[in-house]
């Protein structure tokens, strides 16, 4: 089809500055069915009108062919043409979702070029039998196409690659074997689930107290306490949970666990609370239920576009962003943030802006928290805020810290949370990271 995104005035313009791709071979631009220029819709036209330019432009005449019309029937033998004459499939488009012309071509024994960006990307990896380019600089294109019709090796091994791999990957038979696969998963997954499920509540109904913790720089810090609070936790009894609430994704947080050999918790609180996770064995099982909760009017999107604009934040590396958090980093001075929260509720934003360290930035769905997440969960299984312990050492602990639950802070708590001092069921403790969440748990007679 004649439209800018697919970039036929790039293709034109690689032959037409190739003296050697005009030696070596014609072009020929398939773009659509026309009868006249004039009648047709402005975009199209505009296009259209550019390819003959173009032509002119670089003298192609007798080099160029742009066919007013191809029947379906013809198509077939197009592509058979084109493989018997050692020729090129070039797609210059500048994004692809999927290219079932590349497939076409494929299977007909015909070597591609195509952009770098979308489906191309996967047909190539699969099939093996072209090359990916940048399409925004012209010297790549002619430079793979030279690459391709130069050397006759390369040729015949893209042209049988894509022959011999299209049936594997493209086929019908292909395709419905792998459908066939992927529903009887989800088929045996699903039967899975309510016994998950239903061991997973059981578990959580029989608590009558929960601890959680915060990991990093509370249960981390001093590898002897580390050591006491293991045990500790290992001895409770089976009416006791253990869980941890943590700014780190679910990946990061079991890895820090495994590495200390520490005892897996019975739920994971993730990204700042923004993710739920329940264990079943040596797993973890995502809280679709917390998903649904916290998902309203969550647009993060519209809140990159905000903070794009402001020099004092920075964006936080892509493995920090989660579905239900953006993270930035604090470059300029914390009053500064004041422009962003304002900002926010200039445009109606409903966000929670957690900040730890004076440095982190999270922003979440309103509903979502560390300390949000414990009392949904404390509604949800029914255990009494005043069962459960938390302990934690900044800022993104604070609401997790107050009200009804059992807080601690620990000795080596960042300036953020010393306001907390002299609130009710807030207990500061004298010793530093594990020790401090021991002195806690005794202060508290938890496990009494």
């Amino acid at each position: 089809r004649p439209e800018k995104v697919k970039n036929i005035s790039g293709l034109i313009k690689a032959y037409g500055e190739s003296n050697e791709l005009q030696e070596i071979a014609n072009l020929a631009i398939y773009a659509g069915i026309r009868k006249d220029i004039e009648t047709m819709p402005d975009n199209v036209r505009e296009v259209l009108t550019e390819m003959l330019l173009l032509m002119d432009k670089y003298n192609l005449y007798g080099k160029m062919a742009i066919p007013k019309q191809n029947f379906e029937n013809e198509v077939p033998e197009l592509y058979r043409i084109a493989a018997e004459t050692e020729g090129v499939f070039v797609n210059s488009a500048f994004s692809e979702n999927f290219g079932i012309t590349l497939i076409e071509a494929a299977a007909s024994g015909l070597p591609i070029v195509a952009t770098n960006d979308g489906g191309p990307r996967d047909i190539i990896d699969n099939l093996h039998n072209g090359i990916l380019v940048d399409v925004t600089n012209t010297n790549n294109i002619s430079d793979a196409i030279r690459k391709i019709l130069k050397d006759k090796k390369i040729w015949q091994n893209y042209s049988q690659n894509g022959i011999s791999n299209v049936e594997q990957f493209y086929s019908w038979a292909a395709h419905i074997k792998k459908y066939i696969e992927l529903t009887e998963n989800a088929i045996e997954k699903r039967k899975a689930e309510p016994k998950i499920f239903i061991e997973t509540g059981k578990k959580f109904l029989n608590f009558k107290k929960l601890i959680i913790l915060d990991i990093d720089e509370t249960i981390t810090g001093d590898d002897d306490a580390i050591i006491e609070l293991n045990n500790t936790l290992k001895s409770m009894n089976s009416e006791i949970g253990f869980g941890v609430a943590t700014g780190r994704t679910i990946d990061s947080a079991k890895e820090i666990l495994n590495k200390m050999n520490f005892r897996l918790p019975e739920l994971i609180i993730s990204s700042v609370g923004s993710e739920i996770y329940y264990r079943s064995g040596d797993e973890y099982i995502y809280s679709s239920s917390w998903a649904a909760h916290i998902k309203n009017s969550w647009k993060p999107n519209k809140i990159k576009e905000l903070f794009n604009e402001f020099t004092f934040v920075e964006m936080q590396t892509p493995e920090s962003q989660r579905e239900f958090k953006v993270s930035y980093n604090l470059i300029g001075k914390m009053e500064e943030l004041q422009k962003a929260k304002d900002s926010l509720r200039n445009n109606k934003i409903k966000t929670n802006v957690v900040i730890s360290h004076n440095t982190y930035i999270d922003l979440l769905p309103f509903r979502a928290s560390k300390g949000r997440a414990i009392r949904y969960l404390s509604y949800r299984w029914n255990i009494p805020l005043d069962s459960i312990l938390v302990g934690g050492d900044s800022g993104n602990d604070e609401d997790m810290l107050t009200g009804e639950l059992l807080g601690i802070v620990v000795g080596n708590h960042t300036t953020e949370l010393e306001k907390l001092k002299g609130r009710r069921r807030v207990y500061f403790a004298k010793k530093k990271f594990a020790a401090g969440v021991l002195e806690g748990i005794n202060f508290y007679k938890f496990l009494k």
